[in-house]
């Protein structure tokens, strides 16, 4: 699910990509408040995937950014 939600906001941008991501936090704190848990057991969740959602969208970058050499 992290890499699907990096692609996905890696081709938004702007509000587009805000209000994405704000449904896609608020759809997992409420799946994961259902699954019982505790409200702020369960932000904490939400704030771990999204780092990394973030890391992976780094690597991306980083990955597309690095020359490729030959011998």
């Amino acid at each position: 699910m992290v890499r699907e939600v990096a692609a996905k906001l890696g081709n938004l941008h702007g509000e587009t990509a805000t209000s994405f991501w704000r449904a896609k936090a608020s759809e997992l704190l409420d799946r994961v408040v259902g699954s019982g848990r505790d409200r702020t057991a369960a932000s904490d969740e939400v704030r771990r995937f999204f780092l990394a959602v973030q890391r992976e969208m780094m690597a991306e970058t980083a990955a597309e950014s690095m020359p490729i050499l030959s011998a």
